[in-house]
């Protein structure tokens, strides 16, 4: 329950809420906020919506918010269920590469490119010095996630 827990309440699941209830409209921003495009960027609109649902809980109790959350992540739960036993990169590279003993694997993030609403993040694996892979992405973790994903399709 914890994977599918975290496969579903992060970022990009509660994006799309504030997407699909318009969040952005009801958002109360700062000048310099509003100028780089706050109200766009998914770290903002995501935790309006874990906002929403605390209000939700203290007007309405729980059963509301089960509601709320059962009503607009149900496709999310239920793909999240679906893959329950699904292993990512990172997991699978570790699994491959501690195969024959204990092994040092590092994830450093090499890179940082763009504003604040729109950063582009490099990053690279290494086991015991040696540099695998690197990878890009728009969060450190989706970075991570592709050099283990890069390291692996090396290692084959």
């Amino acid at each position: 329950m914890t994977k599918v827990r975290a496969t579903v309440v992060c970022e990009k699941s509660l994006y799309k809420i504030a997407q699909m209830h318009n969040f952005s409209d009801f958002l109360y921003l700062g000048k310099s906020e509003k100028k780089s495009g706050g109200e766009k960027r998914p770290a903002i609109l995501a935790d309006s919506v874990e906002a929403v649902i605390a209000a939700i809980y203290l007007d309405g109790g729980i059963e509301e918010v089960e509601k709320f959350i059962v009503d607009n992540l149900k496709d999310e739960i239920e793909i999240a269920t679906k893959h329950v036993g699904d292993k990512d990169y990172k997991t699978v590279l570790q699994e491959k590469l501690q195969q024959h003993g204990e092994v040092k694997i590092e994830y450093e993030i090499t890179k940082e490119k763009g504003p604040d609403h729109n950063k582009q993040f490099e990053a690279q694996v290494s086991c015991n010095g040696k540099v695998l892979a690197k990878g890009k992405g728009k969060s450190k973790k989706e970075a991570h996630m592709s050099a283990a994903q890069k390291a692996l399709e090396n290692l084959k």
